[in-house]
């Protein structure tokens, strides 16, 4: 990527307060990943906030149907963290002076997120109420390819429509 490529704004910053701006957020998201597997956040307690979810509660569904939304939250949930984590991350690597072509960006944003989903499951298997499992791995993996995926094509797009489309 260019230099004119980066926003004007990320251009204005002396190196290290652009690199610090770029990868704060890549740190803070890491951090919001690790909170959310904790205890706090464990199969039962999260099905149990389900129910208290007011139009849920007053739909009376049986068990089993709390069971399968539960189901489908936390696994979208695990999806959409990594799928942010490797947007973010290919983003910060932009920043990177001079920064990687977009194909090793999308390569190592992906690594780093199937990295953190990694730690994340060695992570839950060292709590009481969560378990670490190789498929949420596989699932987080797709999420951060996917959300590699959007981050390039966002800023392909952003760059293409500021040098004007053919």
């Amino acid at each position: 990527m260019n230099e004119t490529a980066r926003p004007a704004s990320a251009m204005a910053r002396p190196g290290a307060a652009r690199l610090v701006s770029a990868w704060l957020p890549v740190v803070l998201w890491v951090g919001v990943i690790t909170w959310l597997s904790g205890d706090r956040f464990s199969d039962e307690r999260t099905a149990w906030w389900l129910l208290r979810v007011p139009f849920v509660a007053a739909l009376g569904l049986p068990p089993a149907v709390v069971d399968v939304a539960n189901l489908i939250l936390r696994k979208t949930a695990h999806f959409v963290e990594y799928a942010a984590l490797s947007m973010l991350t290919y983003r910060a690597l932009g920043f990177n002076d001079p920064a990687p072509p977009r194909r090793a960006r999308l390569l190592w944003a992906l690594a780093l997120a199937v990295a953190c989903a990694i730690g994340d499951e060695l992570h839950q298997a060292t709590t009481w109420t969560r378990t670490g499992s190789p498929k949420d791995v596989l699932l987080d993996g797709l999420g951060a390819f996917a959300g590699a995926l959007t981050g390039a094509a966002y800023l392909y797009r952003r760059r293409v429509a500021r040098r004007g489309a053919p």
